[in-house]
């Protein structure tokens, strides 16, 4: 994989900054991919209630819909539960 020059960012050059662009870019094309697979690993969440995380979820952003919630808001209450799984 190809990097940087530099080691302090006020001495990165133009060619740096576009081959970070360029690395940032696919990065962000590849977030709903992201998204979606830390979405299913909700699924092997720890035990013990009667839904799992990922059941929670799906629950939480259906209720949101059918309350007329925004687009955002649904989004929101489907996706509220991925950070517990890296701190619970």
């Amino acid at each position: 994989m190809e990097t940087v020059s530099f080691t302090a960012m006020a001495d990165g050059t133009q060619t740096d900054y576009e081959l970070l662009d360029r690395y940032a870019d696919e990065y962000a094309r590849q977030l709903p991919d992201r998204v979606l697979a830390a979405l299913d690993a909700l699924k092997q969440s720890f035990a013990g209630y009667q839904v799992n995380r990922y059941e929670h979820s799906l629950q939480s952003a259906t209720r949101a819909l059918r309350d007329g919630r925004s687009e955002e808001y649904v989004v929101a209450a489907l996706l509220h539960d991925l950070g517990d799984e890296l701190a619970p």
